[in-house]
Parts: C-alpha cells; sequence; structure tokens
C-alpha cells in the first residue's frame, strides 16, 4: 500500500486524494480509508529511510586519452593484474 502511495504523490496528486485511493487491509479498520494524518505520517518514515539507504555518490572518473601517462594508482593495478594468471590458461581435464 505505501509503495502505491508514494508513487502516486511522484505523479503529483495531492495527499488527500491518495487517500481516498487506498484501503487498510489488515486489523480492526480494515476495509476503510487511511486518514490523512496518517498518509502524511507513513509517506514522511518512507522518504526518511530511503534518504538513509542512499548510496554514496560515485567517484567520479577521468578517461584517459591514449598519449596520456599512467598515475601511481594505475601502474600498480596494472602491475597486478598482469601478474594474475590468465583464468583460461588452465588446461581442465
Amino acid at each position: 500500500m505505501l509503495t502505491f502511495a508514494v508513487a502516486l504523490k511522484d505523479k503529483g496528486i495531492p495527499v488527500p486524494e491518495i487517500a481516498k485511493k487506498l484501503t487498510i487491509k489488515n486489523g480492526k479498520n480494515a476495509g476503510k480509508n487511511p486518514s490523512v494524518a496518517s498518509l502524511y505520517r507513513a509517506l514522511a518514515e518512507a522518504e526518511e529511510a530511503t534518504a538513509d539507504d542512499c548510496p554514496p555518490r560515485p567517484k567520479p572518473v577521468r578517461i584517459r586519452r591514449l598519449g596520456d601517462p599512467l598515475t601511481a594508482e594505475e601502474i600498480d593495478l596494472r602491475e597486478r593484474l598482469q601478474s594474475q594468471p590468465h583464468p583460461n590458461s588452465e588446461i581442465r581435464s
């Protein structure tokens, strides 16, 4: 029910109209619409939860051109990769 409410809110539908479209499925108020205040609280909690679970922003990368020199980090990575055996080099019996 909450994911549907969040989707409707993202579409720009006002919260009172969203509350009219929802129906409580469990508990003593089953079959009734949730109150607007309850829906506001639930949407606020859902927004806080998604804000805390967001992954960190990706690290910006520099795209190298053909003539650019390698950085120390890139040289180290190249050496580590070249020292590893190729996964297809083993003969399987």
